[in-house]
């Protein structure tokens, strides 16, 4: 069977910010996909063509904040990526039997408010749809690490650290819900990032129940660097003395030894020349290390065909 022998997928793209437009260009260019709609969450692109949303040929199909009208079209599935979810849409989306994949920082949604995780498996189960939570990291990168597993006889514990400046991907609102470009005041910070990111908990215990392990500790460590100098990165400026790094390390323990541990290290500006105190280095990539019979080591690292004009979304917009 061919290609084109296979029936495309109706799909809907929910959002076109960085990640979502890459996602939409995705979806422009497979066959084995159909876009019959997009949801803009800027009132500027409403009326907009998909296509010169994505830099691409006209489609005929035009951006809209009418929800209603985007579940009137009954897709196969919804390409839902805003920066965070908003747990009472999604499960509008699932109770109307439309699939989901989504990279909003959701996995099963058992460490959100209110009930979220039973609250979307409910939905779900309602309208005889799946929600799927993908992207860069924390979902595929965790995902070659329990792969990895498969050749380890035992598996004692996993460490995923990701190393990275990103002062290319300029979303200003993820940065600041990060602490950067804010006071030095570290329990405030460490408090802030637990709450933006209930997905890094997710994971660990998806990862190490994968592996037939139980979590019974989560726990969040978190170093800052500040800027030694202001800094203008074009979405956002950081001035001088305040938050231009992060090192965090999401630990899930057994018996309160360390069993899988995400550390994600970030700085906003080293690739511009600039400078932090204190000033970790970098690897610009992933590792991935397997305490185990045997022993793994991965090291996972990726380069734009064309730095001048970079898609800094396609890591994390394609892999749903």
């Amino acid at each position: 069977m061919s290609v084109s022998d296979i029936t495309p997928l109706r799909v809907v793209q929910w959002t076109t910010g960085i990640v979502g437009k890459s996602a939409l260009r995705a979806i422009l260019d497979d066959p084995r996909l159909e876009l019959v709609g997009v949801f803009a969450h800027s009132p500027s692109k409403v009326g907009l063509d998909a296509g010169e949303i994505a830099g691409r040929a006209a489609t005929g199909v035009l951006a809209t904040d009418d929800a209603n009208a985007l579940l009137a079209l009954a897709p196969d599935c919804i390409v839902y990526m805003p920066q965070w979810p908003d747990i009472a849409i999604l499960e509008r989306l699932l109770e109307a039997g439309t699939n989901v994949v989504t990279t909003a920082r959701l996995l099963t949604g058992a460490h959100y408010p209110n009930g979220a995780g039973a609250r979307l498996a409910s939905a779900a189960e309602r309208g005889g749809a799946s929600l799927h939570g993908t992207g860069m990291n924390p979902m595929f990168v965790p995902t070659v690490a329990l792969a990895a597993t498969a050749m380890c006889r035992r598996v004692h514990r996993i460490e995923i650290i990701e190393s990275v400046d990103c002062a290319m991907y300029g979303a200003a609102g993820t940065w600041e819900a990060y602490g950067f470009g804010t006071p030095l005041e570290p329990e405030r910070l460490k408090a802030e990032l637990w709450a933006a990111e209930p997905d890094y908990r997710e994971v660990l215990e998806v990862m190490a129940a994968a592996v037939g392990v139980r979590l019974d500790g989560l726990d969040l460590q978190a170093d800052y660097a500040t800027a030694t100098e202001d800094r203008d990165l074009g979405f956002m400026q950081i001035a001088k003395g305040t938050v231009s790094a992060l090192d965090a390390r999401w630990i899930g323990s057994v018996a309160g030894e360390p069993f899988v541990e995400l550390r994600t290290t970030w700085k906003l500006g080293g690739i511009y020349g600039f400078t932090d105190t204190p000033d970790w280095p970098l690897f610009y990539g992933y590792k991935i290390n397997i305490d185990g019979d045997p022993k793994v080591r991965l090291k996972l690292t990726f380069m734009p065909e064309d730095l001048d004009d970079i898609d800094i979304g396609v890591t994390t917009g394609p892999p749903p």
